[in-house]
């Protein structure tokens, strides 16, 4: 598996660590990349890791005769990066060459990325394409390419980077090499080799480029103990080294860092800071290194509570400094006091008491400094209204280690005579007795109690689907109860319907309950859950349904909500017929506006109809017939069906009318071959038609002679009635 597929596995399960450029610090340096002899089918590895053994590496070049001009591959050789890069302008490259009879040597290098994206997915991008050629001189005639050379730019070569200055982590870095030769005159005994991967030949390319990138996002601990000097801040940042992977053995180690230059310094401090030689390093994974290290603040001069700037720093093998400010906001030898309600949260602390009664306020008193500190407790009971009382039941002084606290209590008393809703205040201070400006106050506000409840979440029409209905033929629905009073309240919650075959219990948390408990203001959800039964037969009649919710004794608040309950399918999933005498034309004039005389024995009558279907579920093909004193006159089928929420146009003719009053009746669907329909009572209505006989000089009553001419139909018209026309309603 080529190196790039393989990394774009690994980028598809591993973390990415995110890193900035250090301010100040230099944008890239020279990093050269080795061609390295191990590899896998025609690629192989490029890492920053010198030569150290003499196994050079051979690749023969193209023997082809006439290659001038043309370009062999050679290999590639790629070097997988796990952290981002950020690529400088420029690179250049040295290529080592062992060669006999050879007049010129033409190498294209390309610089390539591959880029994984978030699916894991490489793609290629050629960051630079250059040829670079080497000549045997011209004196003496017929001096040749012969032994070890290099072949190298005579400067920097520029880089096409794109979109990819800075190149994501787990992609890529590759170098392409092709060759074009051009023989001396004997060439029969003509070699030419890439030669790479030892000391003395170690073929490499030289990238401007950043590798190593500094978290910013450092771990920092104030630790503090109860003994004096022993505060200190912990310090844990990440380094991340693209080029981490480059050990021969596969382990993976980040060895292109020095790991003796990591530092940490804190700026403006005398010496950077006392560390105590508490500066470690330790692995991360493959691409990064932990350092860490715990600076003993209270060991140095003039350290106060602010701001510090602390610098990260490591250099590289290649004497690279990679360096990274950071912030922390230093806070030391302090005394601050924090004071909560029993279960949790600030600010007044509001509990409800019964007129006579008394309520008990327990308040933290927390020791919010850096050191072990003493407290003063006292009760200000200046502002309560007269016969209302305030107590302390606790001691009047605490003794507090750090972020410990201990209870303060309070008792309020309310008078028999205290109305609903009235309430009273006392007031809780607490003093550092170590720094007496260090104080804090909390209000204890009792208040009288009052009952109240808001039903919520119910419409008055509760339509009921009976394909939602479960698998044991539940309905479940919400409903929320509001508690309106100024206390926790508990309440009775009743579900009541006006039919006796159906039952319905209500649930919180899937756990029937007849009693709950809502805190103050808040809302409680529950679920009415109904099994209706015997509903096929009176589908679309309303039920009657009930729900309350009363205050438990002593309690006084309640609320009731009615509602309609009613089971029926909805519009988008019926189909329901229509006809109407309002969409009827007769002769090409609306039924309504027909005129005495407008029809006359024997002359055929045209009946233009829309049949519309009011729901959204298509009709199967059906007929519309019209019948004249209870027989079929004439039939009309609608072949296609009639789509949801769609109009047809129908024809019909009565061939031969007779002179006379005449009733007729119009049906949609009269075989019931549309099944399941929702309501077939529309699907049919009748008319009375005043028929007045035909003058004498008409020609045949029949109606069989030529003059048949229905205002309004044409000779289209008559080709109309084959058709049917369906529209969406709009």
């Amino acid at each position: 598996m080529r190196l790039h597929l393989a990394l774009a596995l690994l980028a598809a399960g591993a973390l990415l660590l995110l890193a900035q450029p250090a301010e100040g610090a230099s944008a890239d340096a020279e990093t050269p990349l080795y061609l390295k002899r191990d590899g896998l089918g025609n690629t192989f590895k490029l890492n920053a890791k010198e030569p150290q053994e003499n196994r050079v590496g051979w690749w023969s070049c193209s023997e082809e005769l006439n290659q001038q001009g043309t370009f062999y591959p050679l290999s590639t050789w790629e070097q997988g990066l796990g952290g981002q890069v950020e690529l400088g302008e420029s690179y250049t490259f040295t290529i080592w060459v062992e060669s006999t009879n050879v007049q010129e040597i033409t190498i294209r290098s390309t610089l390539y990325l591959f880029v994984v994206d978030e699916e894991g997915n490489a793609t290629r991008h050629n960051i630079s394409r250059e040829e670079v050629s080497k000549e045997a001189e011209a004196f003496p005639p017929g001096t040749t390419l012969n032994g070890n050379y290099t072949v190298e730019p005579d400067s920097e070569l520029s880089l096409d980077h794109g979109d990819y200055q800075i190149v994501p982590a787990f992609s890529a870095i590759g170098l392409e090499l092709e060759t074009s030769i051009t023989w001396a005159p004997d060439t029969e005994n003509r070699t030419v080799y890439i030669k790479a991967d030892s000391p003395d030949f170690d073929s490499h390319i030289t990238v401007r480029m950043r590798p190593v990138f500094l978290n910013p996002e450092v771990f920092f601990s104030n630790d503090r103990t109860d003994e004096p000097g022993e505060d200190s801040l912990y310090i844990k940042a990440s380094v991340v080294d693209a080029l981490g992977v480059i050990d021969d053995s596969g382990s993976g180690s980040v060895a292109d860092l020095d790991l003796g230059s990591f530092s940490l310094e804190i700026e403006g401090v005398s010496g950077g800071g006392n560390f105590n030689d508490s500066v470690r390093v330790r692995d991360q994974h493959p691409f990064a290194k932990y350092i860490e290290g715990r600076w003993q603040y209270q060991q140095d001069s003039d350290i106060s509570s602010g701001t510090y700037q602390i610098t990260i720093s490591v250099t590289d093998m290649r004497g690279n400094i990679w360096e990274e400010s950071v912030s922390y906001d230093l806070t030391v030898d302090e005394f601050a006091i924090e004071l909560e309600h029993e279960d949790g949260g600030g600010g007044t602390y509001d509990l409800q008491l019964p007129r006579g009664g008394k309520v008990e306020y327990r308040v933290k008193v927390w020791n919010r400094g850096n050191t072990a500190d003493s407290f003063k407790i006292e009760v200000d009971d200046n502002s309560l209204p007269s016969n209302w009382e305030a107590t302390l039941l606790t001691s009047d002084e605490f003794d507090l280690p750090v972020d410990q606290y201990d209870y303060a209590r309070v008792r309020i008393e309310a008078p028999d005579g205290a109305a609903g809703g009235s309430s009273a205040t006392a007031r809780l201070e607490v003093t550092s007795l170590n720094d007496g400006s260090v104080s804090e106050r909390m209000d204890l506000r009792a208040t009288v109690r009052t009952y109240g409840a808001v039903i919520s979440g119910l419409d008055s029409r509760i339509t009921i689907d009976p394909e939602v209905l479960d698998i044991d033929g539940l309905y479940r629905f919400s409903v929320g109860v509001r508690n309106t009073g100024n206390d926790r309240d508990s309440y009775d919650v009743t579900a009541i319907i006006g039919r006796g075959d159906w039952t319905v219990h209500i649930e919180e948390g899937g756990q029937a309950v007849n009693t709950i408990t809502v805190d103050r203001g808040k809302t409680k959800q529950l679920e009415i859950v109904l099994k209706p039964v015997n509903f096929e037969n009176s589908m679309g009649d309303e039920v009657d349904f009930r729900f309350s919710a009363e205050s438990v004794p002593p309690g006084d608040g309640s609320a009731l909500f009615e509602a309609k309950l009613v089971v029926e399918i909805p519009i988008e999933r019926v189909i329901d017929l229509t006809i109407a005498a309002v969409d009827l034309q007769v002769n090409g004039r609306p039924y309504a506006q027909l005129m005495p005389g407008d029809l006359q024995a024997g002359a055929p009558v045209q009946f233009q109809i829309v049949v519309k279907n009011l729901g959204g579920r298509g009709a199967d093909p059906f007929s519309v017939k019209l019948y004249v004193a209870g027989r079929v006159e004439a039939s009309y089928s609608v072949d296609m069906g009639l789509a949801g929420f769609g109009e047809a146009l129908v024809l019909l003719e009565w061939s031969k009318p007779a002179a006379g009053l005449a009733t007729l009746r119009i049906t949609a669907d009269p075989a019931l071959a549309v099944e399941d329909e929702r309501n077939r009572a529309d699907n049919s209505f009748s008319l009375s038609l005043d028929i007045a006989a035909a003058p004498s000089g008409n020609g045949d009553s029949s109606g069989d002679g030529d003059g048949f001419s229905i205002p309004g139909f044409g000779l289209a018209g008559v080709l109309l009635s084959a058709a049917i026309v369906a529209r969406r309603r709009r």
